[in-house]
């Protein structure tokens, strides 16, 4: 999986590179609204597949210097109307109702977060959906349960 970040907090970015590295993954980490657009776009430039999402889930922190998550959401969905996206935030589940943000492929995680609930969100959608294998590790749990 080709995994986007956008995270103001160094300490959260790295977790999750580290989450998600670990499994296999490739992360892309950008530092804000702005910073993450960029990165989307020239990742869909680059793709020889112009059918395929750019990324296969962006990960979104909500509040964001330049631009906060709602509205690199916003732009990301107004060219992928598709592309699978979670939002992390300590503001809770009442923001998406507020973003007026729908769908099967927005979903939303709320700090401090187990990580194996931020693994299950991530993999677990694009197991229902596109048929990827996930795989449990123990370790990852022992390692990263609660942050």
């Amino acid at each position: 999986m080709m995994i986007l970040v956008a995270e103001d907090s160094p300490a959260y970015a790295l977790l999750y590179q580290k989450i998600f590295e670990s499994r296999g993954h490739t992360v892309v980490l950008t530092n804000d609204g702005l910073e993450c657009l960029t990165a989307y776009t020239n990742e869909a430039k680059a793709r020889k597949n112009k059918n395929a999402d750019p990324f296969d889930a962006v990960i979104l922190d909500y509040e964001m210097p330049k631009k906060n998550g709602f509205e690199t959401a916003k732009e990301i969905l107004s060219v992928v109307p598709g592309q699978k996206i979670l939002f992390i935030t300590a503001f809770g589940d009442e923001i998406l109702t507020k973003m007026d943000l729908k769908g099967d492929n927005i979903g939303l995680i709320q700090k401090p977060f187990n990580s194996l609930d931020l693994i299950n969100k991530v993999e677990g959608a694009l197991q229902l959906n596109e048929g990827v294998k996930c795989h449990s590790n123990a370790k990852l749990s022992q390692d990263y349960n609660s942050y």
